[in-house]
This record gives structure tokens, sequence and C-alpha cells, in this order.
């Protein structure tokens, strides 16, 4: 019996960490504000979609339905938070932020 092999959703996840790695490490040498400003605004988009890819794709099969939905509510609702808490040190704890840079790379 075959069945539906599982997406490849963490090594797109990998390359998204690799792509902010190396455009944070391009800015921080032309300006460490800026450079700051984008790995901080990258990893608030990174680690909560890394959790909900991880949530939502941990259950597979047609047995598994319940949990897969549990799963993602558990994975959606935990990625909100982790957004938001990401949001509130960021703003709380670094005093230069640059907010354009923030964002965008949110």
């Amino acid at each position: 019996m075959n069945t539906i092999p599982r997406p490849a959703v963490m090594k797109v996840v990998r390359l998204q960490g690799l792509t902010l790695a190396v455009v944070a490490g391009i800015a921080l040498l032309l300006d460490t504000e800026i450079g700051v400003s984008i790995l901080l605004g990258g990893l608030i988009q990174l680690i909560p979609q890394a959790w909900f890819t991880w949530q939502a794709f941990k259950y597979a099969g047609a047995n598994h339905a319940n949990a897969i939905v549990r799963s993602m509510y558990r994975g959606e609702a935990g990625k909100l938070v982790l957004t938001a808490c990401g949001f509130t040190v960021v703003y709380n704890v670094i005093d230069n932020v640059n907010a354009i840079a923030l964002m965008s790379a949110f």
C-alpha cells in the first residue's frame, strides 16, 4: 500500500534560516543597527513558523485525523503566542531597533 509522503517542509525552514543568516550578515557589515533589526525580525518570523511546521506535520494519515487537527490548532496558537512574545521582547529589551528593517525581515 502506497502512502502519501510527508512534505519536506523542514527543508524550507532551514532554507529560510540560511537566507536570513546571509542577508543579516551582509546587512551587519553595512550597518549594525539595520543588520541586528533584520536578524531579529527574521527570527520573530522563523521561530514561530518552525514551531507551527513541526506541530502541523507531526502526524500523517487518515487514522490520525483528530490528532492532526489538534496539532494544527496547537501549532497556530503557539505561533501567535511566540510571535507576540518576540515583538514584545524586541521592543522592550533592544534599544536601537530599526522598525522598517525589523518589519521588512518579518
